[in-house]
């Protein structure tokens, strides 16, 4: 079987990519603050002991899911992001040329400002916040070497270890800990399935040439939801008092943020590679291990 590296597989993302691929592949997952069996730990910012793992186990693709995602923490810790999310990528690009290693950078909806979606897969980026600038240097970097891939993606959730895991399952905990909690109203966003992200790679693998490959792809549902009403419908769904909830109207958060960076993942879907799914219910299955009454 081919062998596959994830990195930052104990993530949300991560393990989703694992349980995909394991059937059909030889599946190297590494992690460094959470890391029990079969995960590999390791320091990718050792780059001296991230090329002689490469050198070791000599993955035949590698799909690149850890990095600092929290827009507010790349903005409180410039020096920190440049290294995992700027540094890192440039040097695993460079490492997957040398050793001929298929790349698969993960990379954001937030390298653009949100002004003119839908975004196709060759549009201007114009990122907003420290963390989209960090991501359009680390793409353009991977770019550089054709054979490797970007893949953009919007806001994710899934089967969450903790609640606060997912941008949007922390909604849950935000309604329990507030009487009268502000949700975000304003911000248009795509939420997207983990595993459905992982279906899309593996079939990118599995059901596309080398020479279909290549270059920036976007995995996207097409399904617009703001936090608001996201959470109005995790409110109805176990018995809260949704009216209790406020919506906010305008940009939330210190660090800037896109009002509407809707991806249009063309490429894939004219090779017929498409997962969707209901994100309100998705959602709300994610959030009910954590709900008492449930």
């Amino acid at each position: 079987m081919k062998k596959i590296m994830i990195t930052g597989a104990s993530g949300l993302l991560g393990r989703a990519l694992m349980s995909t691929f394991t059937p059909n592949f030889t599946v190297l997952g590494t992690a460094f603050s959470r890391t029990s069996p079969p995960l590999h730990k390791l320091d990718l910012t050792d780059f001296t002991a991230l090329e002689a793992f490469i050198t070791e186990h000599q993955p035949d693709y590698l799909i690149h899911a850890a990095a600092e995602r929290k827009p507010e923490v790349c903005q409180a810790q410039p020096e920190f992001t440049q290294q995992l999310n700027v540094s890192l990528p440039q040097k695993l690009a460079q490492l997957c040329h040398q050793y001929r290693i298929e790349l698969f950078f993960i990379s954001t909806d937030y390298v653009f400002d949100g002004l003119n979606p839908p975004y196709a897969e060759n549009a201007d980026t114009h990122p907003l916040n420290d963390y989209g600038l960090s991501k359009q240097q680390a793409e353009q970097a991977v770019l550089s070497y054709p054979a490797h891939n970007v893949i953009r993606v919007p806001v994710l959730y899934g089967q969450v270890e903790f609640i606060e895991e997912s941008a949007l399952t922390i909604t849950w905990a935000q309604l329990q800990q507030n009487k009268q909690p502000a949700m975000d109203n304003w911000a248009i966003r795509y939420p997207t399935h983990v595993s459905d992200i992982a279906a899309t790679l593996h079939d990118m693998l599995t059901k596309l040439t080398p020479s279909e490959r290549g270059g920036v792809f976007h995995i996207s549902d097409t399904t617009a939801h703001t936090k608001y009403a996201l959470a109005c419908a995790l409110a109805d769904a176990f018995g809260d008092d949704k009216t209790r909830i406020i919506a906010q109207d305008s940009a939330v958060g210190q660090a800037a943020r896109p009002k509407n960076c809707q991806l249009q993942d063309t490429r894939l879907t004219q090779k017929g590679i498409l997962y969707q799914r209901d994100a309100t219910q998705g959602l709300i299955d994610a959030v009910r291990p954590f709900v008492a009454h449930s």
